[in-house]
């Protein structure tokens, strides 16, 4: 998926920024660096950087329910007896794909890169 892709499913799924001046925004279009929003009473456009989106927990709430995202099931690295292991616990998956995301970035990785992931 690329980063339009993206930010469009979540906005199909309740995703906005916050109201400029009072005035409902509506999604326009995204690139790798920025998504534009455009004011409902007079169509003027604000840009908004997407590493923006991406830090804001409705966005991959809403990102989570497009992509079915929202059984309540994560997978959580801990240690038993001395040994790492990963476990399954009830909770918001998410917010799991959003640390993987975080992951991802600290490893240097692009988010475009974490997103075209997504399509497999």
């Amino acid at each position: 998926m690329t980063i339009d892709e993206v930010i469009f499913n979540a906005v199909k799924e309740g995703y906005h920024v916050k109201v400029f001046d009072g005035i409902d925004m509506y999604y326009g279009r995204a690139n790798t660096e920025w998504a534009v929003w455009s004011r409902t009473d007079n169509d003027s456009s604000f840009m908004v950087p997407v590493e923006r989106l991406f830090l804001d927990p409705l966005f991959w709430q809403a990102l989570g329910r497009a992509l079915g995202w929202d059984h309540a099931i994560k997978t959580l690295h801990v240690v038993v007896n001395g040994r790492p292991t990963m476990v399954t616990k009830t909770g918001q998956s998410w917010l799991s794909h959003w640390h993987r995301f975080l992951d991802f970035l600290a490893e240097g990785k692009t988010s475009e890169e974490f997103f075209t992931q997504l399509d497999s």
